[in-house]
């Protein structure tokens, strides 16, 4: 029984300890949180220079400088030679805003009158512009007038200020001026030990440029001003008092134009009492920032009681080896759970417990040391502690990142990405930054003391996307170049396929594509090879019996063959036999032509004197099909380098067309032009027929028009013609417009 009993107290000694560590860690961590903020009122100098207390010595100061500067004494204020501009520019302004002022409330208390409203209208203008002379009338000022105003309005004022001034018990000031070598106010015979005595002692030097230089000393040490303030100050506001209050604030103005202080040259000197005693409210500020230090020293205090308190029970947990129960119950069901939802559980109860925190702010003192603050951190540790000592024996078990959801999320994202469109991705990229942006940003709002923290993580995502962003647009531009080296022919190289997504797919289908173009170019060329050979053999296999055919026909010729039939048989046979060896001899110039494997000898050419050559040994074919040919070609010779005896075989072949197939009796035209590089040779004529045909087809082997089925033609002319061009390196075109035909040479010129 006395066992069982001393169990259940222990385990309950466990609960009270644990429960104290969570305490004394959050009474640590709100102690030094407040001794973070407020560390500088430990400092004498804290005092004087923030919070109330510097306010109420800031408003004095100004004042003192109002003082000095803009009034020095009665008899300086009631002398009219000491107006300035300035002085009347400001009762011009305030007689000014009288008149309107009095005008309107005329004019508003006119059209409450139902007698008024009942008047005409030139009427109410009338009385309207009798109030406004009657009113501007009234405030109308002689020189004399306004100097008085002015005098008294200043000497109101300067009364005022010294009231104000004098309503300070526990601040001074003397100013004393450099340029006359007097007291201005409140003479001062020592003023080192002034400095030395005061608690807060000021010198302010206005030079005659308008500069005003401060020296503060605090328990006489001189203050480095750059923390606080800056050295210099190139302008200064002029205030007029009235009834204890800033009536009137010009906006701050240049000391020489407008305060009638040109060349001034003025010390002011500032000081506290010390001690400070009651009577104002440099009092009242001093008793709080005193009260702010001894809050300070309190919370170091309670930062140290907590520091010892905390290692105290953490080395009696440990030494005891005991374990919470609860506390370990409560784990091992969490341990089960995702990851994610237990960093979610650390950010959330933290972004509540900154939502709802209590804060005080006294003076500039920042306290969080609050009875509520404390219950929320202690129950907020506690949870930390459940929830890290899970993912401490997650990581241990090695199970830290199993049934990870963002691994299962980040996958379905990624299906997402990879079987929507491009478009779909960009958005789905777009809407994740956002989100996270939006979360980081609210969190930031939240908690200020998490918003560097937010806003290095808001780089370090915005740097992730932008590299993503770099690699998508990069892999992109591969891409782009490997469909371009497709198009312009080169179907070697492979683009790289990586990743998931579109751009992969992409990559992969152009590759396919490219393939696929690639073998059937590869059998389209094989094909060709050997249809080359083909023709090749069998117009080689052709020639011999041809030859032996031809040569016999030959002898037939000679003999006298009876009878005459015979002979005309004789002649048939050889005009066949002829055709057929002219057919051969194309099919074979066309092999070589469109396989390269013609050879050419490369010469200079006068291609004109070529054309003409041409040109006269078809001259009778010409004239026996009535033809007209206009020939125009340019004074000067033109050169080119090709194959003489090739580039004869096409004019051969593009006349003989021209013969063949255009009509009777009209003209043909032939036109030499020379370009800047190129020489181009356009020959036009009339068919016979319609033509119907593709011009694309009409350039490839064995293609003819319609109507020339009959005729004696290969099919083989034109295709002979533009493969000879184009070993030359130059261009032929066919273009037809309703009957006309024109073929275009294109070569280069020497």
């Amino acid at each position: 029984m006395d066992t069982k009993l001393k169990n259940i107290k222990g385990k309950y000694t466990n609960y009270i300890i644990y429960s104290l560590i969570v305490i004394f860690f959050a009474s640590l961590y709100l102690s030094l949180s407040e001794v973070r903020e407020n560390y500088r009122f430990a400092f004498p100098k804290a005092m004087y220079l923030n919070g109330e207390f510097n306010s109420e010595i800031e408003r004095y100061t100004y004042k003192a400088i109002d003082y000095a500067l803009y009034y020095k004494n009665e008899a300086y204020v009631k002398n009219k030679e000491n107006i300035t501009q300035n002085d009347i520019d400001i009762c011009k302004s305030e007689i000014k805003n009288k008149i309107e002022s009095e005008t309107n409330d005329e004019i508003n208390n006119l059209y409450n009158s139902n007698n008024f409203n009942s008047l005409s209208e030139t009427e109410r203008d009338r009385k309207i512009n009798e109030i406004t002379k009657s009113i501007e009338e009234k405030y109308k000022y002689t020189d004399e007038e306004l100097e008085k105003y002015i005098l008294d309005r200043k000497l109101k004022s300067f009364n005022n200020l010294s009231n104000e001034i004098n309503s300070f018990k526990n601040i001074n000031f003397s100013a004393y001026d450099e340029t006359t070598k007097k007291w201005i106010y409140n003479e001062q015979k020592d003023l080192n030990t002034l400095k030395n005595n005061s608690g807060f002692y000021e010198e302010i030097d206005i030079r005659p440029n308008g500069n005003m230089i401060k020296h503060i000393y605090i328990n006489g040490k001189n203050i480095d001003l750059e923390k606080y303030y800056n050295n210099y100050v190139d302008y200064y506001g002029h205030y007029v008092y009235e009834n204890n209050e800033i009536m009137y604030s010009e906006s701050k103005v240049d000391v020489d134009s407008n305060m009638g202080t040109k060349n001034s040259n003025v010390k002011i000197y500032v000081w506290t009492n010390n001690p400070i005693q009651k009577g104002d409210n440099i009092y009242s500020a001093y008793i709080t920032a005193k009260a702010n230090m001894n809050r300070l020293y309190i919370s170091i205090i309670t930062l140290i009681l907590s520091l010892v308190m905390l290692i105290i029970s953490i080395r009696y947990l440990k030494k005891k080896d005991n374990l919470i129960e609860i506390v370990d119950n409560v784990v091992e069901k969490i341990k089960k759970y995702p990851v994610e939802y237990k960093v979610a559980s650390l950010v959330g109860s933290w972004i509540i417990y900154l939502i709802f925190r209590s804060t005080i702010y006294n003076n500039g003192y920042i306290s969080w040391f609050k009875i509520e603050n404390l219950i929320m951190l202690s129950v907020l540790f506690g949870v930390w502690y459940i929830v890290l000592r899970c993912l401490y024996l997650n990581y241990k078990e090695g199970a830290l990142l199993k049934n990870n959801m963002s691994k299962k999320l980040w996958a379905s994202f990624q299906v997402l990405m990879k079987n929507g469109s491009i478009f779909r991705s960009i958005l789905l990229m777009f809407l994740l930054y956002s989100a996270i942006g939006v979360v980081l940003l609210f969190m930031a709002m939240i908690a200020y003391e998490a918003f560097f923290i937010c806003l290095i993580v808001g780089i370090i995502v915005t740097i992730i996307f932008i590299l993503v962003a770099l690699k998508k647009l990069a892999y992109l531009e591969k891409i782009m170049d490997g469909a371009k080296d497709g198009a312009e022919g080169r179907l070697t190289y492979k683009i790289e396929e990586r990743g998931q997504g579109r751009f992969r797919d992409l990559a992969h289908n152009i590759n396919n594509m490219k393939e696929g173009l690639r073998e059937s170019i590869q059998k389209e060329v094989k094909s060709e090879r050997m249809k080359t050979e083909l023709i090749t053999n069998v117009s080689h296999d052709l020639k011999t019996p041809l030859t032996s055919i031809i040569n016999y026909i030959d002898l037939l010729k000679r003999e006298n063959i009876e009878p005459e039939e015979a002979r005309d048989y004789v002649n048939v046979l050889d005009n066949k036999a002829q055709r057929l060896k002219v057919l051969i001899e194309d099919l074979f110039e066309a092999s070589k032509a469109a396989s390269g494997a013609m050879e050419l000898n490369i010469e200079k050419i006068e291609i004109v004197q070529l054309l003409k050559q041409v040109l006269g040994e078809n001259d009778e074919r010409i004239s026996n099909n009535g033809l007209n040919l206009k020939v125009n070609t340019p004074e000067e010779k033109i050169y080119i380098k090709g194959d003489g005896k090739r580039l004869y075989r096409v004019f051969e072949n593009l006349i003989s067309n021209v013969i063949k197939y255009s009509l009777a009796n009209t003209r043909v035209y032939i036109d030499v032009i020379k370009e800047d590089e190129n020489v181009k040779i356009i020959m036009k004529n009339i068919a016979a027929y319609e033509l119907n045909f593709d011009v694309n087809e009409i350039t490839e082997r064995f293609k003819r028009a319609d109507e020339a089925r009959t005729s004696e033609g290969s099919g083989l002319g034109l295709a002979i013609a533009k493969s000879i061009i184009e070993l030359h390196g130059g261009k032929f075109d066919i273009e037809i417009d309703g009957d006309l035909f024109k073929s275009i040479i294109l070569l280069k010129n020497n």
